[in-house]
This record gives structure tokens, sequence and C-alpha cells, in this order.
């Protein structure tokens, strides 16, 4: 049986590092952008057909990703991946492919100098309900570019008036708005949320994003509800 020498186990090391690539389109990001991943298999890993890539992360405190995902490679072994830098910090990534790691990568995410534009989308239904209904409503929450920003706080706050004043009271239009709840959006920027019906009258809704470091703040359209008997 042949012995490694030490000097040869580090060859050996170095050998099977390159048999799992993995390295990433930029040292900086800014929070909220995306992290881009470029890697590679050697082919003698495998047949006709790779299985998935394991990809290991390590995230800074607070952020919602998870710590490993899947990536499909390519019939040559080439792989990518994407990963939303939700939290600003140093994050880590190896890639995992039968046994082999990959060398470990490290992206920082850091503020941008200006807080980017957004948009907030809020439709509502049924749109005439009646006491005892629920009324569902939902939205996304995206960037200028018209990609979802995940996991951030909308608030939902209510207006109500007597009915037939659904635009606004004929004694001077004044409406109280008030605060309902909080909801936060999912990996897509969706939102999702419902609430009770316990009077008739109109009742107006909008959702808000208060904005952050790296998001301005924004407000969807105001529906407006009438509740029957």
């Amino acid at each position: 049986m042949p012995i490694i020498s030490a000097s040869n186990q580090d060859d050996y090391d170095e050998t099977l590092l390159d048999m799992v690539t993995l390295s990433g389109l930029d040292d900086e990001v800014i929070i909220g952008d995306k992290i881009s991943l470029n890697g590679k298999i050697d082919p003698s890993l495998f047949g006709t057909q790779p299985s998935d890539v394991v990809i290991l992360i390590s995230a800074p405190t607070g952020s919602h990703a998870s710590s490993f995902m899947l990536a499909k490679p390519a019939l040559n072994g080439t792989f990518g991946y994407k990963q939303v830098a939700d939290v600003g910090g140093d994050w880590t990534f190896e890639a995992l492919y039968s046994g082999i790691y990959s060398n470990k990568i490290a992206i920082s995410a850091i503020p941008g100098n200006e807080p980017k534009k957004t948009a907030l989308t809020l439709s509502g239904w049924p749109t005439y309900p009646r006491v005892g209904d629920r009324v569902s409503f939902k939205g996304r929450l995206t960037d200028s570019e018209g990609k979802g920003i995940p996991f951030k706080a909308v608030n939902y706050r209510l207006a109500s008036s007597p009915v037939g004043c659904i635009g606004g009271c004929a004694f001077g239009g004044y409406m109280e708005w008030r605060d309902a709840g909080t909801v936060n959006t999912d990996l897509s920027g969706e939102y999702s949320f419902s609430l009770p019906v316990v009077e008739t009258g109109g009742v107006q809704i909008e959702t808000v994003f208060p904005g952050d470091e790296t998001y301005s703040m924004t407000s969807s359209r105001t529906l407006k509800i009438v509740v029957n008997e």
C-alpha cells in the first residue's frame, strides 16, 4: 500500500480542493443586493449527470438566510447561486459535493450611499363584504428594478367613516388613521393578511413600508371598502 508523506498529503489536499471550486462576482455588495456565486465541479466526480451542489452559508447575525441551499450544476459541472444580502456584515460561503469542500470565500455587505427607491402594492377582496366576513389583503414590496424585497416589516392602517363617506366626509373630509398591525414580506417580497368585518360603514386601508438604511419609505394606494349589513 502506498504511503503518502506529509508533503504529498498537502499536494493531495490541494488537488481535492481544485475538484470543487467557488468564486464570487464581487468582494463587496450593497445591503439588499444579491451576492452572486459561480463554481465548478470536476467532471471526474460525476458521470453523465451531476447531482446538486450544497452551498454552505454563514450569514451575519440578524439574517434570515438559510444555513445551506442547493445549486443545480450544468452538464459540464458549472453552477451558480444568488443570495440576497439582507443584513450588513461578512458573509462566507463554501460548496460541498460528494464529500469534497470547495475553497471558502468571504463577501462583505455594506450600506449604500442613498436608500433605494421602493414601491408597494395592495389589493383586497371582497370589496363589498358583510359583517362577519373576513377581508383578505395581499401586496408586494419591490425595489426600483421591480425585484421583491424580502423580510421587511410592512405596517397596515385603517381609517373608518360613516356610510357614504368613502372619499372623505362632507363636513370637512377629516379621517383619522390608526395602526392596525404589521406583517413581514416573504422571500419574494410578498405579504398578506386578513381582517374581520365587525360593523357596517366605509373603511379605507393602506400599507406603509417605513424604510431603513437601505430602502426608502413608501406607501401603497388606498383601498376603499364598503361594509354592508
